[in-house]
C-alpha cells in the first residue's frame, strides 16, 4: 500500500518543498499531472483522500478511515 500526495502547486519544486515542510514521506505529483500518472479514474481533488487496493478498487474516501487502515498495516 502506498500514499501519493497530489498538490495544487504550480511547480513540482513548490509542491515538494511544501510536502517536506509538512513531513510527507510519500511521492508527490502535481494535480496537472493526474492524467499522465493514470490517477484520474479516482476522481480525487487535492485535499481529498482515496484509499485504493492493488486492483484499483477504492476502499474508502474517508481520511480518518484511510489513515487508520494504513497504520494497521504498518
Amino acid at each position: 500500500m502506498a500514499l501519493i500526495h497530489v498538490s495544487c502547486d504550480e511547480t513540482s519544486g513548490d509542491a515538494l518543498a511544501w510536502a517536506r515542510q509538512e513531513g510527507f514521506t510519500w511521492p508527490t505529483i502535481l494535480f496537472s499531472d493526474l492524467e499522465r500518472a493514470g490517477l484520474t479514474q479516482y476522481e480525487a481533488w487535492p485535499g481529498e483522500v482515496r484509499l485504493v487496493d492493488r486492483e484499483g478498487v477504492v476502499l474508502t474516501k474517508d481520511e480518518k478511515e484511510a489513515f487508520a487502515t494504513i497504520s494497521l498495516k504498518n
